[in-house]
């Protein structure tokens, strides 16, 4: 089994997809703002295949319509979540390579789970009121819930009948 390791661009980086669709923001008008001619420039920092740059962070922001302070502090809560969990997040320096960081395999398996059916929503909150949208609850969003909770993923990926 991998090291449960993980960057804090990674956790950004897949925050930053989820707020994109969850604001219905297309990749392609990132690609724009960022003066790129093709969608495929933002699909490459989503995906983990281009480094996620300070630019890239605030411009996307700047597409969904939420203020960086406000997106970092997600993504810290989520580090606190991952280390709570038993997880080593690199918060500092350059990502780790893919085939290092459990989180982006395990966030990669995730998105091809959920792109063949239905993943639960109920429990779903906005992605800057998670992980702890109020005192006392933990509702991380699916991808995050997919690697820190195995008996959830277990329970999902059964077939239905």
């Amino acid at each position: 089994m991998k090291e449960k390791s993980t960057s804090f661009h990674t956790i950004c980086r897949l925050l930053l997809r989820e707020l994109r669709q969850e604001r219905n923001v297309q990749q392609a008008h990132i690609s724009q703002l960022l003066g790129k001619a093709s969608t495929s420039s933002w699909s490459k920092v989503e995906a983990g295949d281009t480094h996620l740059t300070l630019d890239h962070l605030l411009t996307a922001c700047a597409a969904c319509q939420v203020w960086p302070s406000d997106f970092f502090h997600t993504a810290q809560n989520y580090m606190t979540l991952l280390t709570q969990n038993g997880w080593y997040v690199a918060a500092h320096g350059s990502s780790l390579p893919k085939e290092e960081d459990l989180l982006s395999i395990e966030a990669d398996a995730f998105y091809v789970f959920a792109s063949k059916g239905q993943t639960p929503t109920w429990g779903h909150f906005p992605v800057l009121q998670t992980p702890w949208p109020y005192p006392g609850s933990c509702v991380p969003l699916n991808v995050f819930r997919w690697v820190i909770d195995s008996s959830w993923r277990e329970q999902v990926s059964l077939p239905q009948n």
